[in-house]
């Protein structure tokens, strides 16, 4: 017998003793510290024995912990997903491995499978009985590869166990309580997100698909078709702190050319350049009445670090600039309220929205435009004057009046376009630079030869033909927009919804919450990722 089909013997032999003290191809595999695919490769070639046919785990899957870095360093993990017997996008995949180089970074890759009918009988996790013989996967992701879970930091999971096929229209759908309290990602070919309602005060737990590294290969039918349209390369950037603190931004890839941005950095060809302006940054709800001031420093701050003098936008979206909480239509009935507005002097209408005024004039830096959208927090204040009595309201008898006088003006003069807030706020020295957009008035940024882009015009308050808004029924508009209004960060499809920057508790959402502080970045070649701050930051540091 040959020394190779002496070794050969040997490992089976190994592998074998192995199995019967662990029943557990995967901790098989973990102990000797060999691939999968090594153990599978014995298992038919030298005719080992076949899985049991029943089995079970009294604890279930528990997550690998990694390390947290020294105290002053960062790590970070870039995680993808990869179709079986389908080729990478290399463009895409050559941008996400010098990425990997410049943060030196771990890239996982997690695989999964989908039927073709000539691949698999059954669109199982790659490692398991049902594994058909003719899998394959791209060799270059072989070092790569992680189809375990992972904890990347406290509360943050790595779910690369999950085989979710690629056609889900919603991938995150009953997925909530996966991992418990903690935070997931899930592969999967879409780039989606959700906000799961947690404790008040406890944190929201997120839920983050990547995005995939393997072309468009699905079955051409209805299912296969519509998942073809919502494809997306790219994947997830996990950063984590020596304090555990961990802080996710989508990788979105371009389709053509692969090219991706991550905050100021623009990858191209494999090759990386810094200090990219984006071209846009859409701030959660401002609700300047209720701003938590923390949000508002790392957002527009004049600090190095903020976000505005970081990536130098060239526009601003500012959604629900006013609050209105001075005369708010929804407090009007509750006379506690009303007077401990009163006390802490909140009930001044003039100078809330004197403070709107500083803030959007602050605004205006860096040749960056500012759009105000059309949003309900500020459109209370024709609401007011439609439904509220000056003689009732001494404190804000004079700016009702001007302000009501001013309506009436431009509806006697015919002044269709006329725009209450922006023509107080210029009276309160807002230039005439800050945009004021009126109702279901476009605005369309990132636009291509096919006249397709991102509509920043709307709120997100109002829905199709009256109905309320939603991200859902947005979505099927067949048109990429970003949008504020829930304070809950998601994504759905071609959907961005952003966060808010108002206080978490602004005393009226009672109960559990999906709010937090997350802002939209749209890169100059169309593609978004949202960032979340938390505990001071933006991002890790």
């Amino acid at each position: 017998m040959s020394s190779s089909a002496n070794r050969s013997e040997e490992r089976l032999a190994q592998i074998s003793e192995a199995y019967e003290r662990l029943q557990s191809w995967r901790a098989v595999a973990r102990e000797l510290g060999i691939p999968r695919s090594t153990v599978r490769h014995y298992q038919r070639k030298m005719g080992a024995a076949p899985l049991p046919i029943a089995g079970g785990d009294t604890v279930g899957m528990v997550a690998r912990k990694l390390p947290l870095p020294p105290k002053g360093e960062v790590k970070r993990y870039i995680l993808t997903c990869a179709q079986n017997n389908t080729h990478l996008h290399e463009s895409t995949w050559a941008n996400l491995i010098a990425l990997t180089e410049h943060y030196e970074a771990q890239l996982f890759v997690s695989r999964f499978m989908y039927n073709k009918a000539a691949w698999a009988q059954k669109e199982t996790k790659p490692g398991t009985r049902a594994e058909p013989e003719d899998l394959w996967y791209d060799p270059e992701l072989s070092e790569f590869l992680c189809d375990e879970r992972v904890q990347l930091a406290p509360n943050l999971v790595w779910c690369g166990e999950s085989n979710i096929i690629p056609t889900a229209i919603r991938p995150l759908s009953g997925l909530e309580s996966y991992t418990g309290r903690d935070s997931a990602i899930f592969p999967h070919v879409k780039i989606a997100m959700e906000s799961v309602a947690s404790g008040k005060h406890e944190g929201v737990k997120l839920l983050f698909t990547t995005g995939t590294v393997t072309l468009k290969n699905y079955i051409q039918r209805k299912a296969g078709l519509k998942a073809e349209f919502h494809h997306t390369y790219g994947a997830l950037l996990v950063e984590v702190n020596h304090h555990g603190r961990w802080f996710c931004r989508q990788l979105n890839a371009d389709s053509k050319t692969g090219d991706l941005y991550d905050l100021d950095l623009h990858v191209k060809d494999g090759e990386l350049t810094t200090e990219n302006r984006v071209e846009a940054i859409t701030f959660g709800d401002i609700h300047n009445a209720q701003l938590d001031p923390e949000t508002a420093e790392l957002g527009w701050g004049r600090n190095e670090r903020s976000m505005m003098n970081v990536l130098q936008p060239k526009k601003v979206f500012l959604h629900d600039l006013i609050d209105f909480r001075a005369r708010n239509h929804h407090d009007r009935g509750n006379c506690h309220l009303q007077f401990e507005k009163f006390v802490k002097g909140g009930d001044d209408v003039q100078k809330e929205l004197e403070n709107a005024a500083e803030l959007a004039t602050d605004m205006l830096r860096q040749d960056a435009e500012v759009i105000v959208v059309q949003s309900n927090h500020d459109n209370a204040l024709v609401k007011w004057l439609r439904e509220s009595d000056y003689r009732q309201d001494p404190p804000n008898a004079l700016i009702f009046l001007k302000c009501q006088a001013r309506v009436y003006e431009a509806i006697a003069r015919g002044e269709e376009n006329f725009h209450l807030l922006e023509w107080i706020l210029q009276q309160l020295n807002v230039p005439r630079d800050v945009r004021f957009l009126r109702t279901d008035e476009s605005y369309i940024i990132c636009k291509t030869k096919d006249q397709s882009g991102i509509q920043c015009g709307m709120h997100g308050h109002e829905g199709a033909n009256g109905a309320r808004g939603n991200p859902r029924a947005f979505s099927r508009m067949g048109r990429k927009c970003n949008i504020g209004h829930t304070h809950s960060a998601c994504i759905t499809d071609g959907v961005f919804v952003s966060g808010t920057s108002s206080n978490l508790d602004c005393g009226y959402n009672t109960g559990p919450s999906s709010w937090t502080h997350s802002h939209i970045i749209t890169y100059p070649n169309g593609k978004r990722a949202i960032v979340t701050m938390y505990a001071g930051a933006w991002r890790a540091e």
